[in-house]
């Protein structure tokens, strides 16, 4: 049998620090059906340099460049220019062990999936001489599909995204990725589970998630927020969830309170909308016009 084109999709802002590490894991793949679309995301450093350098050493490796859009306006660039029947994703600062391609390919072909992801470790800013011993993301083998699958991605995404290996005809029918700062991945999950999509999950760790202090500051300051968002736009679209989802925001919401960044009163308002019977939404939009969060946040908290 053929192997099929995989297409890999790496955005990259000001990545010159680890870019070249990223490339180099997908050129050491096994699996020797691929295309790398880079799309540099305005960066202002040597990333666009360093991807041309390693242009010349491999012709599967593409470059694109926009005007500074985030990851998810990116990622549909690069689907847009994908020639491949499989799409893969790869952040500029994470990394592939070699058979990562390889493994998935044949996984998700066989079991006729929609989408498959796996474990991965995770290892902090310098590459280590071996990664055995080191903690993982404690990805569990099993299925998602159907609602049984939508109400367990409700409760928290799952999916490391540098693992995913998705069929691009199933990409391209849940619609593009959103505009948002941290959570475009989680949201496009959530719409190909609409869509009747399965995904399998490998325990098997495959991928490498780096962490620095960058990747952190914009995870802890925008990715609950964003969340419960999300999940609130999936009820209004499925209010056969309704239920569900306001438990899941409720509790999402104690934990914004605590753990959020920027919190302030006016976001509070926006977080509710929608979470609470009226009486209580009432109540509580009050007490945000009166009180500081920390103040807000124990009177909540001992609501609910």
């Amino acid at each position: 049998m053929i192997n099929p084109l995989v297409s890999v999709i790496m955005p990259a802002y000001n990545a010159e620090k680890y870019i070249a590490a990223s490339i180099a894991s997908v050129m050491q793949q096994t699996y020797p059906c691929w295309e790398l679309l880079v799309v540099d995301d305005g960066s202002t450093d040597e990333t666009a340099a360093i991807v041309q350098h390693l242009r010349q050493q491999d012709p599967r490796i593409r470059y694109f460049y926009q005007e500074n859009a985030r990851q998810g306006m990116a990622k549909n660039l690069a689907v847009r220019h994908s020639k491949g029947d499989y799409i893969a994703f790869l952040d500029a600062d994470d990394l592939w062990l070699k058979d990562k391609l390889t493994i998935s390919v044949q996984e998700i072909i066989a079991g006729g999936y929609s989408l498959i992801f796996t474990d991965c470790y995770i290892f902090e800013e310098t590459v280590p001489a071996s990664f055995s011993g080191l903690r993982t993301m404690h990805v569990e083998s099993t299925v998602y599909q159907g609602r049984p699958a939508l109400l367990s991605f409700l409760h928290y995404n799952k999916i490391p995204n540098l693992t995913v290996v998705v069929r691009k005809d199933v990409l391209l029918k849940a619609g593009e990725f959103t505009d948002k700062v941290v959570a475009e991945e989680y949201e496009m999950w959530l719409r190909l589970l609409e869509n009747n999509a399965v995904f399998k999950a490998i325990a098997a760790p495959l991928s490498c998630y780096r962490i620095h202090e960058a990747s952190i500051t914009a995870q802890d300051r925008h990715a609950t927020f964003e969340i419960i968002a999300i999940i609130k736009d999936f009820a209004k679209r499925n209010p056969a969830y309704k239920t569900a989802v306001q438990t899941i925001v409720r509790e999402k919401i104690k934990h914004w309170l605590y753990h959020g960044r920027q919190r302030n009163p006016k976001k509070f308002r926006r977080l509710i909308s929608g979470a609470f019977n009226l009486p209580l939404m009432a109540f509580f939009f009050a007490l945000s016009l009166l009180l500081p969060v920390d103040q807000l946040r124990k009177i909540v908290v001992r609501m609910y």
